[in-house]
């Protein structure tokens, strides 16, 4: 067998933009080919996205990247334009630069998520070893991490009337929420993204997590699936919640997570999903985005 050739010399790119556009960034650096994208979005004003690519494909990368940022910026005409930085990283570097942005990440009550190069100590705590470079959800993101408090709590009241439970998890991207799940009791899993990259992404996860055997990843549409579920979550844009409310309602048969809405869009996706038969038991909101627990009434 050939070893692939590793560049000499790798491309540290930061952005700094509002939140409105970092997903669209970290999307456009992943669909390059980035050698590691690390999104930091605590600071309420800004996110912070940093990414790695190969030094000899960075002209072409670049190019195309500030293209991509008129366009974002056009969609966005009243937000500050990003600030874009670049710097040359020796080949033994970059991934120790990488890595470093990385820590073990205590979440909620029951978990703690680590990259898979660090042995935390667990404090009584599931542990979740999640590899960051290939899909979202790492656990750094505010959306995956209300996602998995709320998991706890659905969890949590499953597991006062029932013994076992199942678990859907659509647009698994790196495949945390559904490998949280089976951590926390689930006799059956399905993972579902359109993906192919967080699919293989999400099955690589659940074999360093050693819960391959009741944890399954699909790469499918949503409208492809029919099987209900007693957990669901969505952490989705809002367009894509909107547009399959009702499948989506029709998967639930005790709890709905959803995830992934701007604060800004956060009422009315809420309150159409409510109006589709389930009832918001709770809700997080932090930063700029909104998640919430809703039971299937």
């Amino acid at each position: 067998m050939t070893k692939k050739a590793t560049p000499d010399n790798w491309i540290s790119l930061e952005v700094t933009m509002p939140h409105e556009m970092a997903d669209a960034v970290a999307d456009f650096c992943h669909e390059h080919g980035s050698g590691g994208v690390v999104v930091e979005d605590q600071n309420p004003s800004s996110a912070r996205i940093r990414a790695y690519f190969p030094y000899e494909r960075w002209d072409a990368i670049q190019a195309e990247l500030r293209a991509f940022l008129a366009r974002v910026e056009e969609i966005f005409p009243d937000l500050p334009e990003p600030v874009v930085l670049s710097e040359t990283l020796k080949n033994e570097n970059w991934a120790i630069a990488w890595k470093d942005n990385f820590k073990s990440l205590a979440i909620g009550n029951r978990l703690m998520v680590t990259p898979p190069w660090l042995t935390p100590d667990p404090q009584g705590r599931e542990v979740i070893v999640i590899e960051p470079a290939a899909a979202f959800g790492t656990g750094t993101h505010e959306t995956t991490q209300g996602c998995l408090v709320l998991l706890e709590e659905a969890v949590e009241s499953v597991q006062q009337v029932a013994d076992s439970f199942t678990m859907l998890d659509l647009g698994c991207g790196s495949g945390i929420l559904a490998i949280a799940a089976a951590k926390l009791g689930a006799s059956e899993v399905l993972g579902v993204d359109n993906d192919p990259v967080a699919v293989e992404s999400a099955v690589e996860n659940s074999s360093l997590n050693y819960v391959a055997a009741s944890v399954r990843f699909l790469r499918s549409s949503l409208k492809e699936i029919s099987s209900p579920a007693d957990i669901v979550a969505a952490n989705l844009d809002p367009m894509t919640l909107l547009a399959n409310r009702d499948l989506i309602v029709s998967l639930v048969r005790r709890f709905l997570i959803i995830s992934g809405v701007p604060l800004n869009q956060w009422g009315h996706v809420k309150d159409l999903l409510v109006s589709r038969g389930t009832v918001l038991r709770r809700e997080i909101t932090q930063s700029e985005w909104g998640c919430g627990l809703l039971e299937k009434g």
